[in-house]
């Protein structure tokens, strides 16, 4: 399952979403933002420690208008949810 990490943070900031990192350094209050789409929202806010990455395509597939494979989903999930890991935003 997977969790987000507590020091991370979601805003939205004049119709951008961004995920910040509360623990940066904010010399000269400035800090890194990483700014996502509207997918990479959707996936963030379904990640809540009791979905898998299965769960979250599934969900992702059912949320979308067009047909788009399986397979094609999961694997955006995948690489989506493997740099945030990457970036220790989310634990496995």
């Amino acid at each position: 399952m997977l969790r987000k990490n507590e020091n991370i943070v979601s805003r939205s900031i004049h119709g951008s979403f961004f995920l910040i990192d509360i623990t940066d350094n904010y010399a000269n209050d400035t800090c890194a933002l990483y700014e996502i789409n509207e997918t990479g929202k959707f996936i963030w806010e379904n990640i809540n420690g009791n979905n898998s990455l299965k769960d979250i395509a599934q969900l992702l597939k059912s949320a979308i208008i067009d047909d788009i494979d399986f397979d094609i989903i999961y694997n955006d999930v995948d690489e989506f949810v493997s740099y945030l890991i990457e970036k220790e935003y989310v634990m496995r």
